[in-house]
């Protein structure tokens, strides 16, 4: 049954790091608002205050970077807490190059048990922020141009779907890397913790280098660095014990360093045990 395409609403909720989930969100948000759509863009962090803008959208739409193969935990939780009710999703992904796993099918499978229909899922590479790719430069510049184009090109396609009435099965959104098909049945956050294991380092904040500015604590996505008497007070909770780094990153006084755990020729190697086929990183898009 085709839908009216008059008086729609929607609206995408997104977390976002580095900027690069942003631009995707916005552009993806471009394209629904051309297409005559009521439109809201909320980062997540926001999303609590504004419940209205996303209870009775027509179409929503979830964005997040890929943390080791997966969705973040914390933006798990927010789907978990919504209520679809026949209505329709769409989940986007921004990754670093090498795989982003099972991301768009975990969360589209997570949707789809709140009762949302799925309209399809888009995964675009993007800048490796991990503090030892951004030294290696991996996927710098990404995404481009022609990432966004891409994204602007599947919201066309997903709203085409929805106009039409179509979904498809949270199965059509699963990778095809082998590393992922053999960990689809185990616990997400035993996976997780196994593949961090191998690479993730320590944060070390050297007290003299610290300029009180408070800039970690104003850009911690999960509010855990606080103002303490004389230097800012890391209580560590991250995200769900997932360290995103952002601290690290925007740190103007280098008081805040990544320890590296292992050598950039094991870290390639790594990455290159657990990245996607060619034919999986052809295919950046499914839509019903």
């Amino acid at each position: 049954m085709k839908k009216d395409k008059i008086m729609a609403k929607s609206c995408i909720v997104y977390f976002s790091q580095t900027g690069n989930t942003e631009k995707v969100a916005y552009t993806i948000a471009g394209r629904l608002q051309g297409e005559g759509f009521e439109h809201v863009t909320l980062q997540l962090e926001d999303a609590h205050d504004f419940p209205e803008a996303y209870a009775d959208a027509d179409i929503l739409g979830i964005g997040f970077p890929t943390f080791f193969g997966y969705p973040p935990p914390h933006v798990m939780k927010f789907i978990e807490s919504l209520e679809g009710n026949g209505r329709h999703a769409f989940v986007f992904t921004t990754y670093g190059g090498c795989t982003a796993g099972d991301s768009l099918y975990d969360a589209a499978r997570a949707l789809h048990e709140r009762g949302f229909a799925i309209l399809g899922g888009l995964k675009v590479e993007g800048f490796d922020n991990y503090p030892q790719s951004i030294w290696l430069k991996i996927n710098e510049g990404r995404p481009n141009e022609l990432d966004l184009a891409r994204s602007e090109e599947f919201a066309a396609l997903a709203i085409k779907a929805y106009r039409e009435g179509r979904s498809l099965s949270p199965e059509a959104l699963a990778s095809s890397n082998l590393f992922f098909i053999k960990k689809r049945d185990k616990p997400r956050k035993e996976t997780m913790a196994a593949m961090r294991k191998k690479i993730e380092g320590k944060v070390v904040f050297n007290k003299e280098m610290c300029l009180f500015c408070e800039t970690c604590k104003k850009s911690c996505p999960t509010k855990s660095i606080t103002t303490g008497e004389a230097f800012p007070e890391f209580s560590w909770k991250c995200i769900d014990g997932v360290r995103c780094f952002q601290c690290v990153r925007v740190c103007p006084g280098k008081a805040l360093l990544y320890e590296q755990p292992i050598s950039d020729k094991e870290y390639k190697r790594f990455l290159k045990g657990i990245a996607d086929s060619p034919e999986e990183k052809a295919k950046p898009y499914v839509v019903a």
